[in-house]
């Protein structure tokens, strides 16, 4: 090959490398918010302040599941602005106890977009099966 022929190879190259990455980055599936027993957390109290009960279930343990009856009355009396507001939930501190089967999670709820302060929420997650889901039979959540 001639020195012309591959200098125009190698920059055909490097365009379609310059334009087919960015383009695989932007069609790529999104990487999933929340991974892990934190996640989990966060997952669970954003899917119930926004009335999203269905995802709330599935994040939650078989014992746990009656009491999702009382926080579908308690999010669904509250003010409408909690309900149409998006909010946030950030931990504050976690604590695994000694045999890793159950993890203590103290966080905040704030309102997304006013960064203003709902409440404090505890919640206690357990590994069921190599699954974190929420134990939240002791109605203290809310």
């Amino acid at each position: 090959m001639k020195a012309k022929v591959r200098v125009r190879l190698i920059l055909l190259t490097m365009t379609m490398l310059a334009i087919g990455f960015p383009l695989l980055f932007l069609t790529a599936p999104p990487i999933p918010r929340y991974l892990g027993p934190e996640g989990i957390a966060a997952s669970f109290v954003e899917n119930l302040t926004s009335a999203n009960f269905e995802e709330a279930r599935k994040l939650v343990t078989p014992e746990s599941i009656e009491t999702m009856h009382l926080f579908e009355t308690l999010v669904g009396s509250q003010s409408d602005e909690l309900k149409n507001e998006p909010t946030h939930f950030t931990m504050s501190r976690s604590k695994m106890n000694p045999t890793q089967d159950s993890l203590f999670i103290e966080g905040k709820l704030f309102f997304s977009n006013k960064h203003k302060l709902i409440r404090h929420i505890e919640l206690l997650l357990v590994n069921r099966e190599g699954r974190w889901l929420v134990d939240c039979q002791d109605n203290n959540i809310f």
